[in-house]
């Protein structure tokens, strides 16, 4: 353990990302021996598209990433080093860190994991991606039993939650994906209601044409763009839209006119909400124990991506734009 490998953001890009954005350093250990600090081995490594986001210098609502720093993100490892109570070595740990093999992580930022839990569903069921979906879906989608939910990236992490949590609690659920067989594990394996690829030809008629007699109530938007500019206007009156993200938009270099439009907002009289997870903490311990329950339970479906190696962590992140991952996408680090 002389070496240690860190992924550094060198460049902001201004399209889609490509590898010449990061640069992979080879630096010393990270010096352990501060009593605020634990070392942490990093295990796995969560990729996720607001990452892309960051990477744009303009108004967000978190800070961009610096150039010239690690990048970081959501991570898995293990404790090597500790003189903190509560966080011994070889416990398995989540937190933000750097992409990094190891890192000098604060104590204090750390969630000690539960050891009779898969480890990685710290990055997704029973972390961030899972208080995304159940939060976002109750409190912005306001969801009543019999109503038609629209997700858009419905196969993604917090997509393929959001569709399995509407349909617990009693909705209508059609998902919207990349592709065919995206589609089909949706409806065989999640149980929505019906999906459609988003790919195909006249999409947005074989989608009005399936909704013209239900509408949507809610539309809990990942993508903005053309999917949502297909959804828009079959809203019903006061329907609810939660925008989580809007990766379709992230590696364009887009003007005014290219931002939504809302004529069908006031046809509707609908209410579209964004919002951010981070602002909803005292929120969290009773949404991640709804989760934990139905996970426990068998009711939840957690898929994972997984690509293996360190080596192939700045590709993995790519692929997320190209729609190369199913549910969670995860980089094992080791």
């Amino acid at each position: 353990m002389s070496e240690n490998r860190v992924v550094y953001f060198v460049k902001r890009p201004s399209a889609m990302v490509a590898p010449d954005a990061f640069e992979v350093r080879r630096e010393p250990m990270p010096a352990s021996g501060q009593t605020d600090a634990v070392l942490v081995e990093s295990l796995y490594a969560s990729v996720d598209p607001y990452m892309r986001g960051r990477m744009a210098d303009r108004k967000s609502y978190t800070a961009p990433f610096e150039v010239g720093q690690p990048m970081t993100g959501g991570m898995v490892g293990r404790v090597l080093e500790s003189s903190t109570e509560g966080v011994s070595p070889g416990a398995w740990v989540f937190g933000m860190w750097p992409w990094a093999e190891y890192a000098l992580v604060p104590a204090r930022s750390l969630r000690v994991l539960d050891p009779h839990l898969p480890p990685t569903t710290a990055l997704h069921v029973l972390g961030l991606t899972g208080l995304t979906a159940y939060i976002g879906l109750t409190k912005f989608g306001r969801p009543q039993a019999g109503e038609q939910l629209v997700v858009s990236a419905a196969a993604g992490a917090v997509g393929s939650l959001v569709g399995q949590i509407g349909r617990l609690m009693g909705l209508k659920v059609a998902g919207i994906a990349g592709s065919d067989e995206k589609c089909r594990w949706l409806q065989e394996n999640l149980q929505f209601d019906t999906a459609f690829n988003y790919r195909a030809e006249n999409f947005s008629r074989t989608l009005a044409d399936h909704l013209k007699n239900d509408g949507v109530d809610i539309y809990f938007d990942n993508v903005g763009g053309p999917v949502t500019d297909a959804v828009m206007s079959l809203l019903n009156p006061h329907a609810r839209i939660v925008v989580c993200g809007q990766i379709a938009l992230y590696n364009l270099d887009y003007g005014l006119e290219e931002r939504p439009r809302f004529s069908d907002l006031l046809i509707s009289r609908a209410q579209a909400s964004g919002f951010i997870v981070a602002e909803h903490q005292s929120e969290f311990p009773e949404a991640l124990e709804t989760l934990g329950r139905w996970y426990g339970e068998g009711l939840l479906v957690a898929e994972e991506t997984i690509t293996n190696g360190f080596d192939h962590l700045i590709e993995a992140f790519i692929g997320l734009f190209h729609g190369q991952n199913r549910g969670k996408a995860i980089v094992r680090i080791k």
